[in-house]
């Protein structure tokens, strides 16, 4: 699925990277041409000013200066061309990625869901996708490689035709070695780079969830340790990869040395000025094999974040809640409950008993669903463990107003609701002493609020909804009884128009609703 996808989603800049490669190829040959063209000119210019007047007067300089200027403007333009070109392409490629990723995470298995944490997902949907950009960048390596190793022939030929069998004959020896190490398995105790580094963020954001229980039972030497641990497997994988482009750099360093020897050897008897055209043109183009070698190393770390991201995005997808012609309803054993606007259903049972299980099931949420017709869109949520967006509290209200709704109101009744639904949660004055009102920036995860009031702040939010039934999970834990007490006066006048289902431990919610279902 991930590999076809992704297929079609490059589809659209196929040009753009075609052209990326034209241009990594013309700036390999403009550079072996401009650095061999320069020391055969400056040699002959040498040689020639040796020689006496007459040769002086004979020597065309124009020529060879003109060659010179083209192939230094040329290889300019072709490098702002690459770079644009690639980059662009590879960067708008992952703007469609990383979105069609999140749309496919949302569909995925609750169960799924909830075994991947914060970091890997981080992981995933910055590192290895980074590294997926990176590869569409590199994709070029092989055209800039065969653009400065065909000059380079040119040019060698132009001294003697041995020349230019030795420069091939080094050249294919120093990309085989490369293959040869860059493809070697690992050993079975290093990671992979892409591995590790999900693993350390994993549990780097484990452990800031949980700073005041470090601190207060004095986990910090074990907990570090561990963390410890973890960059050391890190350090390995990269200290691999690294270790790889050191030998290879080694290897091609020595070999262009006795290339330049055996060009030397071969070229004994040539002029002066073209040894210097096959030497100067030979070097530069081991630096654009340089680039192809690179691009080889990191190979393997493209391969595992592609199947990182593979794995993510092909994961298995929660099937749709069946929605039917007739009116939604919840059965549980011989009663049945309409799920409309006149519903006041109470959900009761012992703590741990499957209430919160029911309603998420219900909304389609779980695989293990109660008998009954349902769909999201019936449903406002309020959660009991109260999620809050890093973001402003603008931002975490307008995520409950549908894109239908704001385009039929303007920004002064968008933030009338805005306001109304902090009211009825009881949290309108907080908000109003706050520095910026609603812009107020409220940290991650909301942390400059306290537990109540997140909880005050999710309650407004599904208020905000327009849908026929709002589901509360125990929406006055943590609140004070005057505050208790306010919130489930408005929330009696919202019911008047809005059905309702309720789980609470406490007394004061509980008369909001006039029917029972316990689990």
């Amino acid at each position: 699925m991930f590999e076809q996808d992704y297929k079609n989603l490059l589809r659209p800049f196929g040009t753009r990277l075609l052209l990326t490669s034209a241009c990594a190829a013309g700036i390999s040959l403009a550079a072996v041409a401009l650095l061999g063209l320069s020391g055969w000119f400056l040699t002959a210019a040498a040689v020639a000013g040796a020689a006496g007047p007459v040769a002086v007067q004979a020597f065309n300089y124009l020529l060879p200066s003109a060659f010179i200027r083209f192939f230094a403007i040329a290889r300019t333009v072709l490098r702002y061309g690459e770079r644009y070109l690639g980059h662009s392409a590879a960067l708008r490629a992952m703007a469609d990625l990383r979105p069609a990723l999140f749309k496919r995470l949302l569909g995925q298995r609750r169960s799924d869901l909830m075994r991947l944490s914060r970091g890997e997902a981080s992981s995933r949907f910055v590192q290895d996708v980074s590294a997926l950009e990176n590869r569409l960048v590199a994709q070029s390596a092989p055209a800039a490689a065969g653009g400065g190793l065909v000059a380079a022939l040119i040019m060698c030929g132009w001294a003697t035709p041995w020349s230019a069998l030795i420069l091939l004959i080094f050249m294919a020896t120093t990309l085989t070695i490369a293959l040869y190490v860059h493809r070697r398995p690992p050993g079975a105790e290093t990671v992979s780079e892409q591995a590790a580094i999900g693993a350390l963020k994993t549990r780097f954001y484990e452990l800031t969830a949980l700073l005041p229980d470090v601190r207060a039972y004095d986990l910090r030497a074990p907990l570090m340790m561990e963390l410890r641990d973890l960059e050391t497997r890190l350090h390995a994988a990269k200290t691999h990869m690294v270790g790889r482009d050191a030998i290879t750099g080694a290897v091609s360093l020595i070999l262009m040395g006795l290339c330049m020897t055996a060009l030397i050897a071969s070229d004994i008897h040539a002029r002066l000025a073209d040894l210097a055209l096959s030497l100067l043109a030979a070097s530069m183009a081991f630096d654009s094999l340089g680039v192809l070698a690179k691009a080889i190393g990191q190979k393997a770390l493209f391969d595992q974040a592609q199947a990182r991201v593979a794995d993510l995005y092909d994961a298995p997808r929660e099937a749709e809640a069946a929605v039917l012609a007739q009116a939604p309803y919840l059965k549980a054993g011989e009663a049945r409950y309409d799920l409309d606007r006149s519903l006041r259903l109470r959900i009761d049972g012992a703590s741990g008993g499957g209430k919160t299980r029911l309603i998420e099931g219900l909304m389609g949420l779980r695989e293990d669903r109660p008998e009954g017709v349902y769909d999201r869109a019936l449903f406002a949520l309020a959660p009991q463990d109260a999620a809050v967006l890093t973001g402003t509290v603008r931002d975490n209200l307008m995520m409950a107003m549908s894109d239908a709704t704001l385009k039929t109101l303007t920004r002064e009744e968008q933030t009338a609701r805005l306001w109304a639904a902090l009211e009825d949660a009881a949290l309108a004055e907080r908000v109003r002493g706050m520095a910026n009102g609603l812009e107020t920036w409220i940290g991650d995860g909301g942390v400059t609020l306290s537990g109540g009031e997140r909880k005050r702040l999710a309650l407004a939010r599904a208020l905000l909804r327009d849908a026929p039934v709002l589901i509360l999970d125990e929406p006055t834990e943590g609140l004070d009884l005057a505050t208790e007490a306010f919130v489930v006066d408005r929330l009696r006048d919202r019911l008047k128009s809005q059905g309702l289902i309720l789980i609470s431990h406490r007394e004061a919610p509980r008369i909001l609703a006039t029917q029972v279902l316990s689990v």
